[in-house]
């Protein structure tokens, strides 16, 4: 979602429009109007991918669109447009640029919450869950499954001593748990019963329904008043610049 804000908002600094290729792909198996309403902006255009040359997938032929793409583009892997003296850098070339990040290409990027409105089927759900939230109600996040990293800079157990926490500074906190393990919501349950509010949804991220109740749990926790998130994981950050709230990452 980052990689794709800060793209248009260099497009639009360039005065050029927007073309996204959105890949529904292994990790990704939803179309972006599946998940999302259009985008009300006429110089930007999302396209449901089809074409060979972009599509994102982890077969053999993926070296032969990679010598195309260099051949009609130039690639710049982790680009910001940006040097450490906030100055703009001028993107010059022969050929078309072809921009390749997984994360924000400036900092000043288009706004999230503007381009990714969750399509109306999944805003009715995210009403209803959120109309039930405490005035008092932190969010959540614990990244576990493949990625080792989160894993290992925010353990379960740190997360239990930060629920802990809270819960002796005040007895009626409130805590939205989102994860994509299951053990760890029974694990939380179990240990805090009535403090914690989760969901034993789908949370594949290779089933549209998985897909779809990521976007749920996503903007659900935008709806709390501070993040609790998982390190190296983008899904705590993001979920705490939709919602504009504080996020503190828990720690070994």
């Amino acid at each position: 979602m980052r990689a794709i804000s800060s793209g248009i908002a260099i497009a639009k600094k360039y005065g050029h429009k927007s073309i996204v290729f959105w890949n529904n792909s292994q990790g990704l198996r939803a179309d972006f109007n599946q998940l999302f309403l259009p985008i009300d902006d006429h110089q930007i255009e999302i396209i449901e991918n089809k074409k060979w040359l972009y599509h994102i997938d982890n077969t053999k032929d993926y070296l032969k669109r990679w010598l195309l793409i260099h051949y009609l583009y130039t690639p710049t892997f982790n680009y910001n447009i940006y040097n450490n003296d906030g100055k703009a850098l001028e993107i010059s070339s022969d050929k078309n640029n072809l921009l390749i990040s997984c994360n924000s290409m400036c900092p000043d990027y288009y706004p999230l919450k503007k381009l990714f409105k969750p399509q109306t089927h999944l805003q009715d759900r995210i009403n209803q869950i959120t109309a039930d939230f405490p005035d008092k109600i932190y969010g959540v996040h614990i990244r576990r499954t493949d990625n080792k990293a989160s894993i290992k800079r925010s353990p379960t157990e740190s997360f239990i001593k930060i629920i802990q926490r809270e819960i002796e500074k005040d007895a009626s906190s409130m805590f939205y748990l989102a994860t994509d393990d299951n053990n760890v919501k029974h694990q939380l349950k179990q240990l805090f019963s009535n403090h914690i509010i989760t969901f034993l949804d789908d949370t594949s991220r290779n089933t549209l329904e998985g897909m779809e109740f990521a976007i749920v749990d996503l903007y659900c926790l935008s709806h709390t008043i501070k993040i609790f998130g998982s390190g190296y994981s983008s899904y705590s950050h993001i979920a705490a610049e939709i919602g504009g709230i504080e996020i503190e990452y828990a720690k070994d």
